[in-house]
């Protein structure tokens, strides 16, 4: 449960700091055409803090003898700096102004074995209109650094370049394909999409916030994060009929000495509670036992998934698949008493069938059988 609820806290935050809270989008096909104007009236909300306009492309990224599909942004390179998740994790070179070069990520240059400083070539479909066809626009630009944010799906795929260089490169002209916007409270997004709507009305664009964005991934992260929890409940319930077992087995073993208590004048309910005492005993060591262990691991599940990795030469937590190169792991304090309390529950609830069945044989019959 806390490697789900990591990763989910991980993946979100990632992909809304870089994508932004709020996404402003053109009705027409033609771009944003009026981004200072539009501008002023978002930035004179008090809950944004800032906003970017971006430009996005699908193109062609070419090495010396490596190539590979890419997403081109391009953004004002003075805010560029601004995007934390980007400017807090260059890894190589560094970000400049009024520059034509471009940022890339760590994977895209491994695998174009390209470095800062070594040029890039960028293929985009949006080309020229000849005789003979369309012809692809290309052009090369030298890498002023290198990004490494730790998801896969970005670091291997997007190219940073600035926006007038962009807006150059595509033939747009002087529009943009989105604004993004970063709101102080994340999760008030939804009523600030509302007021920003109000604002923006005539001029051709609407907004939608980042969880009608990521709607997708937000629900399969429910999903798996709900039907976790009853994988969990599940095996809890297993515990619970591994205590019934054992008990009945020892209520069977100890037949004779129940039946010599019993005729001595034992009540009925003292015995039962012996049994119950005892089941309880094993769910309560039971219990605490698995949930120290389960904190410690939930602490250093990233440095146990690198031993294990080390020592078995495999793959766990395949970053191509789960976007994040590391385990993310956190420890939700009311799910881990919710879990500790349905198992204690269960570990005295298993115990009552085993109590009763201990005092239901007539004692005298039991000792002639015996």
């Amino acid at each position: 449960m806390s490697v789900m609820n990591g990763f989910r806290t991980e993946l979100i935050d990632k992909i809304v700091n870089i994508n932004g809270h709020i996404l402003v989008y053109p009705i027409q096909q033609q771009g944003i055409k009026d981004i200072e104007k539009i501008e002023n009236k978002i930035n004179n909300f008090k809950f944004v803090q800032k906003s970017i306009p971006m430009i996005e492309a699908q193109i062609l990224a070419l090495g010396d003898s490596q190539s590979s599909g890419g997403l081109l942004r391009g953004i004002p390179f003075e805010k560029l700096s601004k995007i934390n998740i980007v400017s807090s994790n260059i890894i190589a070179g560094d970000l400049k102004k009024n520059s034509r070069g471009v940022v890339i990520g760590s994977r895209l240059a491994s695998n174009l074995s390209l470095n800062v400083g070594d040029n890039i070539s960028i293929m985009s479909p949006r080309g020229i209109s000849s005789p003979f066809g369309t012809i692809p626009r290309s052009y090369s630009y030298d890498i002023d650094a290198i990004f490494d944010i730790g998801m896969t799906d970005y670091d291997s795929t997007v190219i940073f370049m600035s926006l007038p260089i962009a807006q150059e490169f595509l033939n747009l002209g002087n529009v943009a394909g989105v604004i993004q916007i970063f709101v102080d409270n994340p999760e008030k997004s939804l009523i600030y999409k509302d007021k920003i709507d109000n604002e923006l009305e005539g001029f051709e664009v609407f907004s939608r916030d980042w969880s009608q964005t990521n709607a997708n991934l937000q629900e399969m992260l429910i999903v798996e994060r709900n039907v976790m929890f009853l994988i969990f409940s599940l095996l809890l319930v297993i515990t619970g009929i591994n205590i019934v077992s054992g008990l009945i087995i020892l209520v069977k073993d100890r037949s004779r000495e129940i039946s010599i208590l019993r005729a001595m004048g034992m009540k009925k309910i003292s015995i039962a509670r012996l049994f119950i005492i005892s089941g309880a005993k094993i769910g309560f060591f039971a219990t605490f036992s698995g949930l120290i262990i389960g904190v410690l691991v939930s602490v250093y599940v990233e440095n146990i998934r690198q031993f294990l990795m080390s020592i078995f030469d495999i793959t766990l937590f395949n970053p191509e698949i789960y976007f994040l190169i590391s385990m993310p792991s956190e420890i939700h304090i009311p799910e881990v008493i919710t879990i500790t309390i349905l198992s204690l529950f269960l570990s005295v609830i298993a115990t009552i069938y085993p109590a009763i069945r201990s005092v239901a044989r007539d004692p005298a019959e039991a000792l002639r059988n015996e």
